[in-house]
């Protein structure tokens, strides 16, 4: 009798399938499928021992995405190894797709076989019931929309300048200068702060000696402008630092001075706005030197005058203006 049981015990081993060349590590939130439940549905859809199994490796990892469901799954067969993301509405869908691309990995020839139909994802819960509709509120008379506002970007924004000047009375003779600017638009007033290079200018008081002067502004200023149609008008008033470098030529021993001094500035400013962001500026300027010196150069007899500003002296700008976003 006991022959006969060991008989039947080995057939029983023998008939056990080999088991599925798969290592699974399954990571998903509560309520989903398990690494069990994917390994069962590998099962079901290879229906037997492959004709040529190939040894896996996977790593799956479900997370909640939102209203939906992300899972990143690796797959290592041999040296290769990849990684692929998989989105769905449920976890179930997702245990499903990842048993697909397992069991595909171990036996490619079941990519043509069409796998048992998986239990259907649970359906979601219904909809809240919409609440009752509130009765109508009474009509009443429309009122007049108001007037229509300025855009808050066109009541307070910074805006960058830069234009060239004539200059006529600071230095010897009329010259050209560049003019740049930053400015703070708080409606209808502007502040800001501005700088001016004036091209070097020369004086002589003979064919062969005299001097280079280089003028440098640095300042502040402050407008209030009225709209006048397409332009906006109104009184200017700047407090400037005024530099000047003299450095002399055609005399024996020519040397470079610097000097600087404070200048007062009342003129009127114009605007015109070309687009959203891009508007033109204009100055027009009487400036007052604040103890300037007299500019002489000393010769081997005597001391030339060469040039002493005037009062006032009178500036006209003119520029673009660009508006910070």
């Amino acid at each position: 009798m006991g022959g006969v049981v060991t008989s039947v015990t080995a057939v029983a081993r023998a008939e056990e399938p080999p088991p599925l060349p798969l290592e699974l590590a399954w990571e998903a939130p509560a309520g989903c499928p398990d690494a069990a439940s994917v390994t069962a549905r590998v099962e079901a859809i290879l229906r037997g021992p492959p004709a040529a199994p190939v040894a896996v490796v996977a790593r799956g990892k479900v997370e909640r995405a939102g209203a939906t469901f992300r899972l990143a799954l690796t797959l290592r067969t041999g040296d290769l190894e990849e990684t692929r993301a998989i989105d769905a509405g449920s976890c179930a869908a997702l245990a499903e797709a990842a048993a697909v691309v397992v069991a595909l990995a171990i036996d490619p020839s079941k990519e043509d076989a069409s796998p048992e139909p998986a239990a259907p994802p649970e359906p979601p819960p219904p909809p809240e019931p919409a609440p009752p509709p509130s009765a109508p509120a009474p009509r009443r008379k429309p009122k007049r929309p108001p007037p229509p506002s300025r855009p808050p970007s066109d009541v307070s924004r910074v805006a960058l300048g830069l234009g060239g000047a004539f200059a006529l009375g600071a230095l010897p003779e009329a010259s050209g200068a560049v003019v740049a600017s930053g400015t703070l638009r708080l409606d209808r007033v502007r502040v800001g702060l501005l700088g001016s290079f004036t091209l070097p200018v020369s004086a002589s008081f003979d064919r062969t000696a005299g001097a280079t002067f280089h003028q440098l502004e640095l300042g502040a200023f402050g407008s209030y402008l009225v709209p006048l149609g397409p332009v906006s008008l109104g009184p200017a008033a700047n407090l400037e630092v005024t530099q000047v470098r003299v450095r002399g030529f055609g005399i024996r021993d020519p040397k470079l001075s610097t000097t600087f001094w404070p200048t007062a500035v009342v003129g009127a400013r114009l605007e015109a706005k070309l687009s959203s962001r891009l508007g033109l500026f204009s100055r027009a300027d009487a400036l007052v030197p604040l103890a300037a010196p007299a500019f002489s150069l000393a010769t081997s007899s005597d001391n030339v005058r060469l040039h002493e500003p005037s009062l006032p002296s009178l500036r006209l700008s003119l520029g673009l203006e660009i508006a910070m976003p």
